[in-house]
């Protein structure tokens, strides 16, 4: 029953965010700690694939959900995949990164300042996320407690 109620709501969606940019946060630690490695090259993960499946899941929606997001629901588990098939765990797996412009005699292609915005940017949407999961459960928990 408590699996089901979770399920209706954002908070898969949103664990899936959230361990995504925990793995990229890895990732990208990983890159500005070889900054100096020779023949290093830069990985990621895919975030556009990424993204798209985050796409293909909102839009899985059922009509008539409630437009403020809180209260979601998907269509039953015969017309609709389960999560983990949307989010496959090659999205969760790094790989070398699109070569930037310049690539130094070492062979390493490093950005110092590329990886820190990446990181960055990557830490204020894990922070977004469980920001919005903690909402969620904080509204959950005064629902149980009746003092909504």
């Amino acid at each position: 029953m408590l699996n089901s109620l979770f399920d209706s709501s954002t908070v898969p969606l949103l664990q899936k965010v959230a361990s995504f940019a925990e793995r990229r946060h890895e990732v990208l630690a990983g890159n500005i700690a070889n900054i100096s490695t020779p023949d290093y090259k830069t990985r990621d993960l895919p975030v556009a694939a990424f993204q798209n499946a985050l796409k293909e899941a909102v839009a899985r929606r059922q009509p008539g959900a409630e437009s403020n997001g809180a209260n979601w629901s998907f269509t039953a588990p015969a017309t609709n995949p389960p999560l983990a098939k949307l989010f496959p765990a090659e999205l969760f797996q790094a790989t070398e990164a699109p070569a930037g412009s310049v690539t130094f005699q070492d062979g390493n292609n490093r950005s110092i300042e590329h990886e820190v915005m990446e990181m960055t940017k990557n830490s204020l949407l894990q922070n977004i996320a469980i920001e919005l999961m903690n909402a969620q459960l904080n509204r959950l928990q005064a629902v149980i407690s009746e003092r909504a």
